[in-house]
Order: structure tokens, then sequence, then C-alpha cells
């Protein structure tokens, strides 16, 4: 009868510390990145560009952090897009740091996209 309890606990202690190892594997996992910029949404609504680095922790970073603002031509009707540096700012921030429960998503910006394009333009600047 003892080594039946014994046998039930040890089940017990391994099941746990293999629930939590695959929890721990799942938190720390990097997901796969392929694009050099991303697009990164924020839970107050603001979208940002840039390259985001230590995705998966608990702080990721954003450097060349910009935004994107698309300008109407009146003439032609088309609409273009202007990457703004947030360096180019007040504060001349080269990087941003967010807390991941402010992180709503985050996409890839294909090279040769309009914003990426735009993007390109602004960072070879």
């Amino acid at each position: 009868m003892r080594e039946a309890v014994l046998a039930v606990i040890g089940l017990l202690i391994f099941v746990t510390l293999a629930a939590v190892a695959y929890q721990n594997q799942r938190r720390f996992h990097n997901p796969l990145i392929t694009t050099t910029y991303q697009a990164v949404m924020l839970t107050d609504g603001r979208l940002l560009y840039g390259r985001i680095d230590h995705l998966g922790t608990d702080f990721p970073v954003l450097r060349d952090a910009m935004t994107v603002r698309t300008i109407d031509d009146p003439a032609t009707g088309k609409t273009r897009y202007e990457a703004v540096p947030r360096k180019t700012g007040s504060h001349g921030a080269d990087h941003m740091i967010f807390p991941v429960t402010s992180i709503l998503y985050v996409e890839p910006v294909k090279p040769d996209s309009d914003v990426g394009r735009a993007i390109e333009k602004a960072a070879s600047r």
C-alpha cells in the first residue's frame, strides 16, 4: 500500500514538473520574424514601425521606431506614405521599450509594400 502511495505521489510530481517546463518553454519561445521591419499595434491604438527585438520576453524593444503618415495628393488623388523616425523628435529616442501587455499584435512589413518602401527611404537618410 505504501509503495502505491509513493508511486502516485511520484507520478504527480512528474506531471507537475512536465507542465511547468511546457509552460516555460511556451512563454520564452521567440516568434520567427522574417522581415527587417515590423508593425507594432499598441493597446492605446498607436501603430508604430521598426525592428522588434526581444519579442517573447516581458519587455520587447522596438529599434528604429517610427510612425508612418499618409499624405493624400489632391491633384492626382493618390495616397503616399511618409515614415517619420521618432529619433528626429524632440527627445531623440532611437528605441522604445514596452511591457509586453501593451502590445496587441506584431506583423511583418514587406519591403516591397508602400509602407516598406517609405520605411526604407527614411532609414537610408
